[in-house]
């Protein structure tokens, strides 16, 4: 009986001590588990000293950008859904697509028109539309409302930018600002080295119409004004900055340093190239007033219109001058003097 008494409490002794290492065994493991979880949740989600989120990879989710009106914002290293008001251009020049865009950078880049299929008109601006979309980076003009930005923050970070239509900044560094914001700088310089190289060519086309004492202008009929455009306006950085064309004097003197002219009809000659670009805004009454104009005494006097050496441009082709805007006008511009000029 001690013998048998004996036996059984080892064997009992055995199994208790089994079931407890094997407890603890697991215990360990999910305790092992736990860490690296937790560690994985440490990483993903809990904010750095400097405000930013860390992603796995390590790198911060969110950094400071400075805008151009002087704001600093924190925004998403990696934006995934953005909205644009404007800027489309340059974003596509990216090899960005926005989820949603401004009605007038969206309805006048009609050569973008693949390029932007399925992105959402978000009006100029309507908040409601933005807040649908759920974006994570919202884009405007420096023209855009103060009240209208501050229901805008309260959706997603907002970055206010300079245009060159508006601000008359040069629309290379406007996509240098874009990639930089992005984290796509080697985009930007990838884009602005092939656009400058398609420039070249194109202007290598262009000599054999348009000699090197023979100026340029560019210029828009519209209901109530006959505008003469700088550098950054419709055609004018192509054929000024790209092609290298010589501006015409009046031109050079008096409206490069604004963002545009506004001349009374009588004048125009007094501004008139040897070759003129022109665009006509049609709503509001502006293609009846290009008709009534181009159908006048002072416009069949002008040498250019006489000559046949006024190039007509759709108006929506040329409104936006930024990033791939800006190189698909490139053919349309050479084609356009190459035709007209044919013997």
């Amino acid at each position: 009986m001690k013998v048998y008494k004996h036996r059984f409490l080892t064997l009992a002794a055995v199994l208790l001590l089994t079931v407890v290492l094997a407890a603890c065994g697991q215990n360990g493991g999910n305790s092992a588990n736990d860490a690296t979880a937790s560690n994985n949740d440490a990483t993903g989600n809990t904010q750095s000293g400097n405000g930013a989120n860390d992603t796995a990879e390590g790198q911060a989710a969110t950094k400071i950008y400075k805008d151009f009106t002087g704001q600093e914002v924190e925004i998403p290293t990696n934006p995934e859904r953005i909205v644009s008001v404007t800027h489309l251009g340059d974003l596509l020049a990216l090899g960005v697509k926005p989820i949603g865009a401004g009605s007038l950078a969206l309805e006048n880049s009609v050569l973008l028109s693949k390029e932007l299929e399925g992105v959402e008109n978000v009006g100029d601006i309507s908040v409601e539309k933005v807040l649908e979309l759920q974006p994570d980076l919202i884009i405007v003009p420096t023209y855009t409302p103060a009240d209208i930005v501050e229901q805008l923050k309260k959706i997603a970070p907002v970055v206010t930018l300079a245009t060159a239509g508006w601000e008359g900044i040069d629309p290379l560094e406007e996509v240098k600002t874009v990639g930089e914001m992005l984290g796509r700088e080697q985009q930007a310089e990838e884009f602005i080295t092939r656009y400058k190289q398609k420039a070249e060519d194109a202007k290598a086309k262009l000599s054999e119409v348009i000699g090197p004492n023979e100026t340029v202008g560019t210029y828009s009929i519209w209901a109530k004004n006959f505008w003469v455009w700088p550098k950054t306006r419709d055609a004018g950085y192509n054929l000024y900055e790209m092609f290298g064309l010589k501006p015409q004097e009046k031109i050079e003197k008096e409206v490069f340093s604004t963002t545009g002219a506004d001349i009374s009809l009588e004048v125009v000659p007094e501004y008139a190239a040897d070759h003129m670009f022109l665009t006509v805004y049609e709503p509001d009454g502006g293609k009846e007033r290009a008709e009534e104009v181009m159908n006048g005494p002072v416009w069949k006097n002008i040498p250019a219109v006489q000559k046949n050496h006024v190039y007509l441009l759709n108006y929506k082709e040329f409104w936006m001058v930024d990033g791939l805007n800006l190189e698909k006008q490139l053919d349309i511009l050479v084609n356009l003097v190459v035709s007209q000029n044919q013997k």
